[in-house]
């Protein structure tokens, strides 16, 4: 029998590697091609490894910050999480280069504003961390990830090559947030939670 860890792999590894040949053209698309594989790595988790449910928490229509995050993960206090993919897409009237940066941001978060993570399998447990948006906390070290997009309708589809997830335990905080410009977009985070 395969291990169930195998096939989520291979199934992350088939989708980077497609999304390397022939990026999203826009938010829509990367949206539809984010459901696809999620709905087939949930049914992995629900067959196999129902201890591992995947979530997502959004931000739609969000003025980018350099001061505050546009969306915010930290672990419950005994928790771990993993990022696996981060769509954005921009709104902006006009064209607007903007970066967004991921990084880490200690172990406490400063004026968070919660947000429900959506389970993507209804017989999920409910989350053990915390989620968010305009959280205020200072950042530490450099960024795991730069993202930059045009927001005139730019998308940037970051899917997490199998390795490259990025884990945030114990009360850690991971902060996305603006690097660089202040445009208007929508931000899609999804996790797993181990």
């Amino acid at each position: 029998m395969i291990c169930p860890d195998t096939i989520k792999r291979e199934l992350r590894r088939q989708e980077w590697l497609r999304e390397l040949r022939s990026p999203a053209r826009s938010y829509a698309e990367a949206l539809e091609r984010s459901s696809k594989l999620w709905t087939e790595y949930e049914q992995v988790n629900r067959d196999l490894c129902p201890d591992d449910p995947v979530y997502s928490i959004v931000n739609p229509g969000a003025t980018l910050s350099t001061s505050a995050d546009t969306l915010t993960f930290q672990a419950a206090s005994a928790g771990q999480g993993r990022i696996l993919e981060i769509i954005i897409g921009g709104e902006a009237t006009a064209s607007a280069v903007n970066r967004v940066a991921v990084q880490r941001a200690g172990t406490s978060i400063t004026s968070n504003t919660a947000i429900t993570p959506e389970k993507f399998n209804s017989r999920s447990p409910a989350v053990g961390g915390t989620y968010g948006k305009a959280g205020t906390q200072s950042l530490v070290g450099n960024p795991m990830l730069s993202l930059t997009l045009n927001a005139f309708g730019g998308t940037i589809r970051w899917v997490a090559a199998p390795g490259e997830e990025m884990y945030y335990v114990n009360s850690e905080v991971i902060s996305i947030r603006s690097a660089s410009g202040t445009s208007v977009v929508s931000m899609t985070g999804i996790f797993e939670e181990l």
